[in-house]
């Protein structure tokens, strides 16, 4: 398996190689997309955010791209914004394929996307804002030439496990590391912006205010509880640690360290820590051994308290 990891500037690439890292995904902006199409319209999901999030412009993304091929590795450009209109895509297509064909594959999120990228022979790589959960949403993008997926964060193994076994020929790619999100991104039409956040973070983050009709002391406290984990435990800092072997003998290609605005030394820290357990689990020949001799995160007695930060609970707690 290849570990992927978020690119925010080009100095950062030699220390996450070294770190362990295969791959790399890289958000940039646009000045001129901003005064065409104003401060709304969203070049990728990060890109409310500005340069803090996707800190390359346009005019730097070759010198990127030709670095990151320069030490064997593959990098991937990120243009999985919500929507495009007719204009846009124009835009991008124009000013942003000639530059971007350079790179390994081009993140998308919608179909017409993967189409058009299809119709100028330069590989798409299916978002979570594609939304592939089973079969006939993987055969859908298929058909339409994507041959590397990335999987919603939100499957169970057993899901994933079910569509690869039904599109050997494609490749796919999971959620592992850092900033998880209690909402769906194919269905999440919030966007993320320095005012408001991200949808996700206001439902965490806003002044607490329970309304409900319940009257006993049981549905008080029941509520109560789960407010407290859903706004103060869950995935906030995802981990999958515990489910690499099961992710390496499922088939899984790559896994995917999430964090474009992030500090580089956790995310360089988090890469290294990945590397070191992917290592054990090749030498594993089974799913106890290697939990057994995995290491943990120096944080895990905070992020592994009732797997409430897990991507895949169900090794720890089974399926139910």
């Amino acid at each position: 398996m290849k570990i992927l990891v978020p690119l925010s500037r080009c100095g950062l690439i030699e220390r996450y190689v070294q770190a362990g890292a295969d791959e790399f995904y890289l958000g940039f902006h646009d000045q001129v997309w901003t005064e065409q199409f104003g401060t709304y319209s969203d070049i990728n999901r990060m890109s409310g955010f500005g340069s803090y999030a996707n800190r390359t412009p346009i005019e730097e993304v070759a010198d990127v791209i030709e670095t990151v091929h320069h030490y064997g590795k593959n990098i991937y450009i990120t243009l999985n914004a919500n929507t495009y209109s007719p204009e846009q895509m124009k835009y991008i297509e124009s000013v942003y394929y000639p530059i971007l064909k350079k790179a390994d594959g081009i993140i998308i999120s919608t179909l017409a996307m993967a189409e058009k990228l299809k119709e100028n022979a330069i590989p798409a790589v299916a978002s979570t804002m594609c939304g592939i959960y089973n079969s006939d949403l993987a055969d859908l993008y298929a058909k339409a030439g994507v041959k590397r997926m990335i999987l919603p964060r939100d499957l169970m193994l057993d899901e994933i496990e079910k569509i690869i076994k039904t599109h050997p020929d494609n490749e796919f790619e999971v959620f592992f590391m850092r900033n998880g999100c209690i909402l769906s991104d194919a269905h999440c039409l919030g966007m993320h912006r320095p005012e408001c956040g991200a949808t996700c973070a206001m439902l965490r983050y806003k002044q607490e205010q329970i309304v409900s009709d319940c009257t006993s002391f049981q549905d008080k406290h029941d509520i109560d509880v789960n407010s407290y984990l859903y706004n103060g435990m869950l995935l906030t800092h995802a981990c999958a640690l515990c489910a690499v072997y099961r992710l390496q003998k499922m088939g899984v290609r790559t896994l995917k360290i999430v964090g474009r605005s992030d500090d580089a030394d956790q995310v360089e820290e988090d890469v290294r820590l990945s590397k070191r357990n992917l290592d054990i689990a090749v030498q594993c020949s089974s799913e106890e051994e290697y939990l057994e001799n995995m290491i943990f995160p120096p944080y895990a007695p905070q992020v592994c308290r009732l797997g409430m930060s897990c991507y895949y609970p169900e090794v720890r707690f089974g399926k139910e």
